[in-house]
């Protein structure tokens, strides 16, 4: 398993897990609001709709990051793990979905960018988790 001992190649991994907690909480609440607005032209079908809960659950486990980086207590940085790997696994299938069904391409976009950040995000919070001490599962 990779591990980090950096976020961005120079930020303690502590304050990078605060940067991660709220970038992601404006980044849900923002990308959240535009795919359920520009979605399916306005209608989001059930594939975004599951996909809008699984943000707002994500967004909850965003805060849950935050409290569990200012208070050292890797219990809840777990539950932001694991919704994030639904949140990353969800968006392969609306990309390779909204691909084939040719929808709005800056949807597509905003996917892609959710899932490389995702991604990222997901292996600076699991280094930070596993350098409090969380017990280690990958």
């Amino acid at each position: 398993m990779i591990y980090l001992q950096y976020c961005c190649f120079c930020i303690d991994l502590r304050i990078g897990t605060f940067i991660i907690a709220i970038s992601d909480i404006i980044m849900d609440l923002v990308f959240g609001f535009f795919i359920a607005i520009f979605g399916e032209s306005g209608e989001p079908d059930l594939c975004h709709k599951l996909f809008l809960t699984f943000m707002f659950i994500h967004l909850i486990s965003a805060v849950l990051l935050l409290i569990g980086a200012l208070k050292l207590r890797p219990g809840c940085m777990l539950f932001y793990i694991l919704i994030t790997v639904i949140k990353v696994l969800s968006m392969i299938i609306l990309i390779i979905a909204d691909l084939i069904l040719q929808i709005w391409v800056p949807i597509i976009i905003f996917y892609v960018v959710m899932f490389v950040l995702g991604i990222y995000y997901w292996l600076v919070v699991y280094s930070f988790y596993a350098a409090l001490g969380g017990s280690l599962f990958i």
